[in-house]
C-alpha cells in the first residue's frame, strides 16, 4: 500500500489557507489548490513505486497560477511533519527577495511556525578580520596591485572602513547581497575582505563569535526553510567534503527548484571551466612577489615547518616553466583565432583539441600547475596548522596569506580547466571546447570547456540523493509538452517523476496575436530589408497603445532599428543598454502614469521577468522567432553532438527551445486579470514554414489573426 498525505498535514494546510483568506489581498485560485495537493502527494510518496528512484514533481505553473505559495505551503507543512528542511533555489535575486520578504512572512502571519534563512556562498560574506587588516594595511601598494586589478587605494580602505562600521553597528549582516547599493561591492578589493575557507582560523579568530559567515551558517542549521540560488545549490551539493557544505543533507531535504527552465544552463555553468590567459599572465608578472610573500610568511612568523628556501627555488623554476607553456599555448590559440579574423570565438569541432594543443595542456601545463599548487597549498596548510593565532593577529602576515590564498584559488581553477580540456570525450555526454578573444590585448583570451549533456549528472548528483524534489516555472513546456525539458535533465515518469500543468486563470481572449504572410524572412542576408519592413509598419501597429515592448533576437538588429526610428517614436523609446533595466522600467512606468507613451526596446533578456500589468503594457512586438544564436559555441556543439548520433538538431533542439522562448516573449503581455492588448510577430515563417503551426499552437490561447 502506497503512503498517503497524513490527515494532520492536510489540516495544517487548510488551517493556514483559511487564515490567509482572511487577508483581503489574498485570493486563492483553483490551480493553486491543485498544486497544494500534488506537491504534498509527491513529498509523501503517493506516486512513487517501490522500484522507482525519484520522489519528484515537475510543475508548469503558468502566469497568475500562484505557484510560489502553491509549493511553499505544502512543502513547509510536510517538512514540519517529516522533520525535514525545505530548500528553495531560484535563478534571480528578485524572486529570492519576494519569497523572503513577502511569501514566507505571509505564511508565518497565517500561523505556520518555522524559521527561515537565506544562504549564499562563503565568498559573499564579509570577513571582519580581513577587513580590519585591509583598512590598516600600510603596505597595500606593494601587494599585487597593478593596472589590471583593483588597487588597495586609500579610497578603497575608506570604503571598507564604512563596511566595518555598518557591520559592527548591526546595520548590515555582512552579506554582500543584502548591502544597500550592493553593486558597489562588486570590486577587486571585495576578494581581499570576503570570507574564505583557506584563511579562516575559525574558533581561533578574535571575531569568530561575530562572524557574518558563521552567523549565517548557524541560521541555516536552525532554519526549517532555506532560500538560496541555483549556483549555490549546485556548488554545495557537488562539494566533495561534507563538512564544508552549508545546506542540510540531501536526504533530509525537500528541494524546490523554481525558475527551473534555467536548470540545464545553470547546472552546465557549474560544471564549466576556463583557462584564462590574462590570469596566467598576471601570475607570471608577479610570481617573484608571490615567492617573496611565501618566504616572508614562513620566516616572519618564525615557523620551522618547511625548508622555505628550497621550496622557493623550486617554485621560481616552476613559474618560469609555466610562463613558457602559457606562451606556447597562447601562440597556438591566436593562430586559430586569426583564421577567422571577423570572429572573436573559435570552436573546436566535436570538442576535439588539435594534438599539439592537447599535448601542451596535458603533458606540460597541467603537471606544472599541479606542482605549484601543491607546493603552495602544502606550505599554507602547515602554516595554518602551526601558527593560526599568530597570523590572525598580524595584519602584514594576513595580507601575505590572503595574496597566496588568492593565488592558490587561481591555480585550482586553472587545474580544473586543464583537466576538462584534456579529458577524453564521453560519447554519451560530449564536451564543447572553444576559444574566446575578449579584447585586442594579446593575453586577453580564454580556452573554455563545458559538458554538453549534463542531465545524467544532474539526475545522479541532485535529484537521486534528495528526499523529494519539486521543479517549477511558468514555462517548462515546448511545443505543448515536457519532452525537451525531460530529456535535458533525464527526468522520466518511469523513474517516479510526475508532470503537471497548472493553467493560468487569465482571460487570454482579451488578447490578440497578429502574424504576417508576406514580410521578408529575417535571414541574416536580408536582415536590413526585414528591419525596414518592421519600421514601415511600426508606428501604425502601435496605434493607440501607450505601453509597448519591442523585442529583438539580436542586439545588432535592435540597434539598426533604433537608429532608423522616426524622431517622434525615438523620443518615446527606452532602449536596453542605455541604462540599467530597473531604471528603464521605472521611467517607463512614470511615463505611463503621467499619460505619456513609452516604448521599451530590448533583446531576449527583456522577454523574461518583465512584469508590467494593465496599462503599463498593452502591446508587444517580436521582431523574429527566438532561435538560438548560431554563433553560440555551446549551442553549436550541442547541435553537432545530436547530428553525430544520427538525429535531427532542428527538430530536437532548435524548434523546442524557440517554442519555449516564444511563449515567454508572448507571455509578457498577460500579467494580471486586467491585462489586454496585442502581440505582433514580424516573422512570416510562422505562416510560410511547416513548423509555424506547431509554434502557434503552443502559444497561450489568445485570439490569432493573420495579415497578408
Amino acid at each position: 500500500m502506497l503512503p498517503m498525505v497524513p490527515q494532520n498535514v492536510k489540516a495544517l494546510m487548510q488551517k493556514t489557507l483559511n487564515a490567509m483568506r482572511s487577508d483581503t489581498q489574498f485570493s486563492s485560485r483553483k490551480g493553486q489548490m491543485v498544486m497544494f495537493a500534488e506537491v504534498a502527494k509527491t513529498i509523501f510518496g503517493e506516486y512513487q513505486q517501490p522500484d522507482q528512484p525519484h520522489r519528484a514533481l515537475v510543475v508548469e505553473g503558468q502566469t497568475g497560477a500562484g505557484k510560489t505559495l502553491g509549493y511553499l505551503l505544502p512543502a513547509i507543512a510536510s517538512a514540519i511533519k517529516l522533520k525535514k528542511h525545505v530548500v528553495v533555489a531560484t535563478a534571480n535575486v528578485a524572486l529570492q527577495q519576494q519569497i523572503i520578504q513577502h511569501d514566507l512572512p505571509r505564511l508565518r502571519k497565517a500561523g505556520l511556525h518555522f524559521e527561515q534563512a537565506f544562504v549564499a556562498g562563503r565568498g559573499r560574506y564579509l570577513c571582519r578580520r580581513d577587513a580590519e587588516a585591509f583598512v590598516h594595511d600600510q603596505d597595500s601598494a606593494d601587494l599585487l596591485s597593478d593596472e589590471h586589478t583593483q588597487q588597495r587605494s586609500q579610497q578603497a580602505q575608506q570604503r571598507v572602513a564604512q563596511l566595518i562600521q555598518l557591520f559592527d553597528a548591526n546595520q548590515w549582516n555582512g552579506l554582500k547581497d543584502d548591502f544597500p547599493g550592493k553593486a558597489n561591492l562588486d570590486t577587486g578589493w571585495w576578494q581581499q575582505v570576503n570570507a574564505n575557507r583557506d584563511t579562516c582560523s575559525k574558533q581561533n579568530c578574535a571575531y569568530y563569535h561575530d562572524c557574518a559567515f558563521f552567523r549565517a551558517r548557524q541560521d541555516v542549521r536552525d532554519a526549517q526553510v532555506i532560500v538560496t540560488n541555483h549556483a549555490m545549490l549546485y556548488a554545495d551539493m557537488l562539494q566533495a567534503e561534507a563538512d564544508m557544505r552549508l545546506l542540510p543533507p540531501a536526504e533530509r531535504t525537500i528541494l524546490v527548484i523554481d525558475e527551473a527552465h534555467h536548470v540545464r544552463d545553470t547546472f552546465r555553468s557549474a560544471l564549466a571551466a576556463a583557462l584564462d590567459f590574462e590570469q596566467l599572465a598576471h601570475i607570471d608578472r608577479y610570481h617573484g612577489r608571490y615567492v617573496n610573500h611565501l618566504q616572508s610568511l614562513v620566516n616572519g612568523a618564525d615557523l620551522n615547518v618547511v625548508n622555505i628556501d628550497e621550496v622557493a627555488q623550486t617554485l621560481r623554476n616552476d613559474f618560469k616553466a609555466l610562463a613558457q607553456h602559457a606562451s606556447l599555448i597562447s601562440d597556438l590559440a591566436h593562430g586559430y583565432l586569426e583564421s577567422e579574423p571577423t570572429q572573436r570565438i573559435f570552436r573546436f569541432e566535436q570538442g576535439r583539441l588539435p594534438s599539439a594543443l592537447h599535448m601542451l595542456i596535458s603533458e606540460h601545463m597541467l603537471p606544472t600547475l599541479e606542482a605549484i599548487e601543491q607546493a603552495i597549498g602544502k606550505v599554507l596548510g602547515k602554516v595554518t596548522e602551526a601558527k593560526t593565532k599568530t597570523i590572525s593577529e598580524d595584519s602584514r602576515l594576513q595580507n601575505y596569506f590572503g595574496a597566496l590564498r588568492n593565488l592558490h584559488g587561481s591555480l585550482t581553477q586553472a587545474i580544473e580547466a586543464c583537466a576538462l580540456l584534456r579529458a577524453e570525450i564521453n560519447p554519451k555526454q560530449g564536451i564543447a571546447r572553444w576559444l574566446v578573444k575578449r579584447s585586442d590585448q594579446r593575453s586577453d583570451i580564454s580556452l573554455n570547456a563545458t559538458p554538453i549533456q549534463v542531465g545524467r549528472q544532474f539526475e545522479r548528483e541532485i535529484i537521486t540523493p534528495t528526499f523529494a524534489t519539486i521543479l517549477t516555472s511558468a514555462t517548462l513546456q515546448s511545443l505543448g509538452n515536457f519532452k525537451r525539458f525531460s530529456e535535458q535533465l533525464c527526468l522520466y515518469q518511469k523513474d517516479g517523476v510526475q508532470f503537471l500543468v497548472v493553467a493560468s486563470p487569465f482571460d487570454y481572449q482579451q488578447a490578440e496575436i497578429i502574424t504576417f504572410k508576406s514580410l521578408p524572412e529575417p535571414q541574416f542576408s536580408q536582415e536590413a530589408k526585414h528591419t525596414q519592413s518592421i519600421l514601415r509598419r511600426f508606428g501604425k501597429d502601435l496605434d493607440s497603445h501607450r505601453g509597448a515592448l519591442m523585442l529583438f533576437a539580436s542586439r545588432r538588429q535592435m540597434e539598426a532599428f533604433c537608429a532608423a526610428l522616426p524622431a517622434p517614436l525615438k523620443a518615446d523609446a527606452l532602449i536596453q543598454y542605455t541604462s540599467t533595466r530597473d531604471n528603464l522600467i521605472r521611467t517607463h512606468k512614470k511615463r505611463i502614469d503621467t499619460g505619456q507613451r513609452s516604448i521599451l526596446i530590448g533583446c531576449q533578456s527583456f522577454s523574461e521577468g518583465l512584469d508590467l500589468p494593465g496599462e503599463y503594457l498593452t502591446w508587444v512586438g517580436i521582431a523574429k522567432l527566438p532561435f538560438a544564436d548560431v554563433n553560440c559555441p555551446i549551442a553549436a556543439a550541442e547541435s553537432e553532438f545530436v547530428a553525430a548520433l544520427g538525429l535531427h538538431p532542428f527538430a530536437l533542439i532548435a524548434l523546442p527551445d524557440a517554442s519555449r522562448r516564444l511563449i515567454q516573449s508572448v507571455g509578457r503581455l498577460m500579467r494580471s486579470q486586467s491585462c489586454h492588448g496585442q502581440v505582433v510577430i514580424y516573422d512570416s515563417r510562422l505562416q510560410t514554414k511547416g513548423y509555424g503551426k506547431q509554434l502557434l499552437d503552443a502559444l497561450p490561447p489568445m485570439r490569432q489573426r493573420t495579415v497578408s
